[in-house]
């Protein structure tokens, strides 16, 4: 008896091996996938001044390793933990992490109240870190894309400072495809299911260098939560921020991606010089700052500005 459920269970992991192996890299990503991180952090819900519900996600760096800086973390529009993996997992050993969730995210629990304009979302940021205690001293913002607007617009308006602040991907306005830019904000919820097929391949064609992060933007399409989206995107679709990161004096690295299909680079440039202290760097491609080379980069800049 005992030999045959050894069996079972053997045919059932060579099973799942071989549906593996048959799978494309998009579908990977979708089915198997799963965050070593989130097993590892601390998940707890924090309750904003309107009554919204954040899920943040902490963890602490071993006492052997550890610096004395934490790390706030914000991801882009609708990003799922799995896809920042690699970046989280080499942080952990160095840097005490809060990754939050932003309100267009499925994790979010909205009320009857809540708020979800580009001043709402910093605020957030800025709720968390009184929440958490966080020393501005010790802070370090590591943002991307749509978080990576949210993190500025809180320096701009002097909501919070932090010793570091990282802008990866950074962009004056959400991209959508055209059509969905206005039926995601304007029409029922039930519209971006319908109009799926052509995100994706508005994903695919002309916004990403790979099939690794072709298959993080779909996932993220996938599991998106079209109410959330539409709350928060009736806000910010239809603007454009330059202003924002033109308000912000505070140290800050911005990280470029030359090749990234998505980002586009001529926007990461003019903002990094409408930030008066600010300095560039290029990481090459979508994946490398989606790689534990990210980490690398943080402790070499945080090192810098210690000795300075």
């Amino acid at each position: 008896m005992i030999q045959q459920r050894i069996t079972l269970k053997s045919i059932k992991s060579n099973l799942r091996y071989s549906i593996l192996m048959s799978l494309t890299t998009e579908e990977k990503f979708t089915k198997f996938m799963r965050s070593k991180f989130e097993e590892v952090a601390q998940e707890e819900y924090l309750t904003m001044s309107d009554g919204t519900l954040i899920r943040v996600l902490q963890s602490s760096a071993p006492q052997e390793t550890k610096t004395s800086f934490t790390v706030l973390f914000m991801s882009g529009w609708g990003s799922v933990v799995q896809g920042w993996d690699d970046v989280l997992m080499e942080a952990t050993h160095y840097f005490d992490i809060v990754y939050m969730e932003s309100r267009e995210k499925g994790s979010c629990k909205h009320v009857k109240n809540s708020r979800n304009d580009l001043d709402r979302l910093s605020s957030d940021i800025r709720e968390i870190i009184e929440q958490l205690k966080l020393k501005k001293e010790k802070l370090i913002l590591f943002s991307s894309s749509f978080g990576a607007l949210q993190a500025a617009h809180g320096l701009a308006y002097d909501k919070y400072e932090a010793f570091l602040t990282l802008l990866i991907g950074v962009s004056p306005k959400i991209e959508l495809p055209f059509l969905t830019r206005y039926l995601i904000p304007w029409g029922p919820p039930i519209f971006l299911t319908i109009f799926k097929p052509v995100s994706r391949f508005w994903i695919k064609r002309s916004k990403s260098e790979d099939a690794e992060q072709a298959a993080k933007y779909l996932r993220v399409l996938e599991e998106a939560d079209a109410r959330k989206w539409k709350s928060v995107a009736k806000h910010v679709v239809f603007s454009k921020f330059w202003d924002v990161y033109e308000k912000v004096d505070d140290p800050v690295l911005i990280i470029g991606m030359e090749k990234d299909k998505y980002h586009e680079i001529k926007h990461i440039k003019k903002i990094a010089k409408l930030m008066k202290n600010s300095a560039y760097l290029d990481m090459g491609t979508n994946k490398k700052t989606h790689s534990s080379e990210m980490i690398n980069v943080l402790r070499e800049q945080v090192d810098r500005i210690k000795k300075t």
